[in-house]
């Protein structure tokens, strides 16, 4: 949506007012998104030169700091699930609580990669003239519609 609908809503702002933070929003994460893998790769070459080099106190120092923010995003995001959970079931969804640091360091590293992966290609497929990045309905069952999808060659 945002390569193939922010030119026409950035250019009538007004008109389409509830959808350029939508945009700015997607933006952002993209960048973000391709930052984090760009800063990713610079920090693991660099500690494979600290190891190379042997120089544990970079390594040693750098590994403790990514310890500390990993921490700290960890405990934010068991801050918001306990609210969360709280305010949405009164504290039944707590048990799966367990699982949550791992679903807060895995789904961000996923959705990062995901559009680090994809985005090089979607904007090929743009440039093109496809309709990338367009969602489109699968067909539906014949349950749903009533009408067959195709006939059984045993009829």
């Amino acid at each position: 949506m945002l390569l193939t609908k922010s030119f026409s809503i950035l250019r009538h702002p007004i008109k389409h007012f509830s959808m350029v933070p939508i945009i700015i929003d997607y933006g952002l994460n993209i960048i973000w998104s391709l930052f984090y893998w760009m800063s990713m790769v610079t920090f693991v070459v660099l500690q494979m030169g600290y190891l190379i080099n042997h120089d544990w106190h970079r390594l040693l120092s750098n590994l403790s700091f990514s310890g500390i923010f990993i921490t700290i995003e960890i405990l934010v995001g068991l801050i918001q699930l306990v609210q969360a959970s709280y305010f949405n079931d009164g504290g039944r969804s707590l048990k799966y609580i367990a699982f949550a640091p791992w679903y807060i360091l895995i789904y961000w590293m996923v959705n990062t990669y995901t559009v680090a992966v994809e985005i090089v290609p979607t904007i090929r497929q743009i440039i093109r003239g496809k309709d990338a990045g367009v969602w489109k309905s699968p067909k539906r069952s014949t349950e749903l519609t009533g009408k067959p999808e195709w006939k059984d060659s045993n009829e």
